[in-house]
């Protein structure tokens, strides 16, 4: 696999957020993700403390074809501060304990009434 893609992000504040990404392998067929298990957090800056993190809810639309989602609820938007935070998704295989970056970008989180 070859470095994480760079994709900003952008989640209104009180509402739902999902987004799905598609990995695809050095040939840029889908990478089957089977037996892999996703990680997805966001925080200020990558300097602030692990402890800081917010975890995304992660799940696989569709694994063998490459399709691994990332998701808030309307609650968890609804607590999160206006401004930009950093996030990345890394991915694992469960039998062999290979994790790599697969997304990275910035977070804008932007203001709701409703």
């Amino acid at each position: 696999m070859s470095a994480a893609t760079t994709v900003n992000l952008v989640v209104n504040q009180k509402a739902s957020f999902e987004v799905t990404f598609n990995v695809l392998n050095s040939n840029s067929a889908p990478l089957n993700l089977t037996g892999y298990y996703a990680n997805a957090k966001f925080k200020a800056d990558i300097t602030a403390p692990d402890s800081t993190a917010v975890a995304f809810q992660t799940s696989f639309a569709n694994a063998s074809n490459g399709s691994v989602t990332i998701a808030l609820t309307p609650d968890q938007t609804a607590d999160m501060q206006v401004g930009r935070y950093v996030y990345d998704v890394a991915i694992t295989n469960s039998a062999t304990n290979f994790k790599t970056r697969i997304v990275e970008g910035k977070v804008i989180v932007s203001g709701g009434v409703a």
